[in-house]
């Protein structure tokens, strides 16, 4: 069993909001991240409700919610919002909005699915392998938030 707080202030801590060039301190930061986890579960037809939880479990399936707010007065241009995706978890390929890059080392993005060439054929790189998610947004408008989204597995024990 996973504990979720501590969990949550590693995500936290390695969250890195790419794109605002504004060179101010710290809590003068133009653009504010806040992230929630939900644990997700399967209704029936296909729904989902999400549920606040402390605790996970392996093969939970949680979703990472981060709302981006542009706290200046001021648009932000060109801003990369990353998302990084501790070992611990697997994507599922569930994220929004749809328009997602990845990453397997946090630093190279491409557009989502990943592929690579194996035995001379190009193949979808294992969500697994996934590191991180980044959505380009060519603007935030002054007080404008966005909300980027994706869901993971926790991974069984080893």
């Amino acid at each position: 069993m996973f504990s979720s707080s501590k969990s949550i202030l590693l995500f936290l801590s390695s969250l890195s909001i790419m794109g605002a060039t504004h060179g101010a301190a710290a809590n003068t930061q133009p653009l504010v991240a806040e992230m929630k986890v939900f644990e997700v579960e399967a209704k029936q037809k296909g729904q989902k409700q999400l549920k606040a939880t402390d605790q996970v479990k392996p093969n939970s399936v949680l979703e990472y919610r981060v709302d981006y707010s542009n706290v200046s007065s001021n648009s932000l241009k060109n801003l990369k919002l990353n998302l990084p995706l501790p070992e611990y978890v697997t994507y599922t390929g569930q994220s929004a909005p749809k328009d997602t890059y990845a990453s397997l080392d946090g630093k190279s993005f491409a557009k989502a699915p990943l592929t690579r060439i194996e035995n001379g054929k190009k193949v979808n790189v294992p969500l697994r392998e996934y590191r991180a998610l980044q959505w380009n947004l060519s603007e935030l408008k002054p007080k404008q938030k966005v909300t980027v989204s994706a869901q993971v597995r926790v991974n069984a024990s080893k």
